[in-house]
């Protein structure tokens, strides 16, 4: 899939501190992407011309990384990050949107639509939320344990975890690239505070707030690594596998890009009977 050129990121004071980075492009109904872990807007660029002949898109860059100025620490929570996605909702006037979230975007989106419910249509998880040992409430100890571990080698850790959820079959050049851009994403000490929030949010308590119909798109390799005991509250929502790693828009992109537009097709039907 051929990567085009696409416009440059604005940017908007984030709420409780620092930046949000923001791009839109395209024609249709609002399609926003909200990007994980030291990530950036930049993660969805091979398939947002695709999803952009369809929707249009507002791909988002969360404070403090891809560039963008860093909060306060009362504005590296999970809760901080929703409130600086549905502040740009805000500030473009936005309603009705669909917001896919990717790993940490996952809780992300779940922040921003118990934040601003009237401006959020649906939601679709990709490969994120249901695994217990990274979104349900992980111990204290355990949380300092993880960060220390990390720590010790920040760039051979991010390596180690890529190649733990990318598919088998992805390209050495794919690994090394997602691990570069991940280790320049943001400083070491605020990326890892960040994690810490990450594992101390709640899916338990948080999902059950969620108003809008909802889908997850999860990775059957990236399964394998999940904690056996499922989380009660994803019960009632419907998780669809896919056959790639964890990082689809990079290591899948056509692939992704069809199963995006079934689900997307379908949660609007289902808002529409709803």
């Amino acid at each position: 899939m051929t990567v085009e050129p696409l416009p440059a990121l604005e940017m908007l004071n984030a709420p409780m501190g620092g930046s949000v980075g923001y791009r839109t492009m395209g024609v249709g109904d609002w399609l926003v992407l909200v990007h994980g872990w030291c990530g950036n807007a930049d993660i969805w660029n091979p398939i947002v011309p695709a999803l952009a002949r369809d929707y249009r898109i507002l791909a988002l860059t969360l404070p403090g990384f891809g560039g963008m100025a860093p909060p306060p620490k009362e504005g590296q929570t999970i809760n901080a990050m929703g409130a600086a996605v549905s502040h740009v909702l805000a500030h473009l006037g936005i309603d009705g949107a669909v917001l896919v979230g990717h790993s940490m975007g996952g809780p992300v989106m779940t922040e921003a639509a118990i934040c601003a419910p009237a401006r959020i249509r649906a939601l679709v998880g990709l490969d994120t939320l249901t695994d217990r040992d990274y979104y349900g409430r992980v111990p204290d100890a355990e949380i300092t344990r993880r960060h220390a571990d990390f720590a010790t080698d920040y760039t051979g850790r991010m390596r180690g975890m890529i190649d733990n959820i990318v598919h088998p079959d992805t390209p050495e050049t794919l690994r090394q690239s997602i691990t570069d851009d991940m280790v320049s994403a943001a400083p070491m000490e605020f990326a890892l505070d960040v994690k810490d929030t990450l594992f101390a949010w709640d899916a338990e308590e948080r999902w059950p707030l969620v108003a809008c119909p909802a889908v997850m798109l999860n990775s059957t390799w990236v399964a394998r690594l999940a904690h056996p005991e499922p989380m009660g509250c994803f019960a009632a929502t419907e998780v669809i596998p896919y056959d790639s790693g964890h990082f689809p828009m990079i290591e899948a992109p056509a692939m992704i890009v069809e199963k995006l537009k079934t689900c997307l097709a379908g949660l609007v039907y289902r808002h529409a009977r709803d």
